[in-house]
């Protein structure tokens, strides 16, 4: 069975929060989503204004933060 997963953007002052999310089989499987997504956001430059302080949040379907990830 699967879960959602959300993906925010956030650092100290500010939050680009996912509404979406995706459906994922576990954390581990989401994880390596959130990998693969920054992965593609830094290739396209994205992140290029990013700066240090800024967090990949995996949240799971209740809202509960699950992982951040250094962008």
């Amino acid at each position: 069975m699967q879960s959602r997963f959300h993906f925010d953007l956030e650092n100290k002052r500010e939050a680009i929060r996912d509404e979406e999310g995706v459906l994922a089989a576990d954390l581990a499987c989401a994880l390596e989503q959130v990998v693969s997504g920054v992965e593609e956001m830094r290739a396209s430059g994205e992140l290029e204004g990013a700066g240090r302080g800024w967090f990949l949040v995996v949240r799971d379907a209740d809202g509960i933060v699950r992982k951040r990830v250094p962008v």
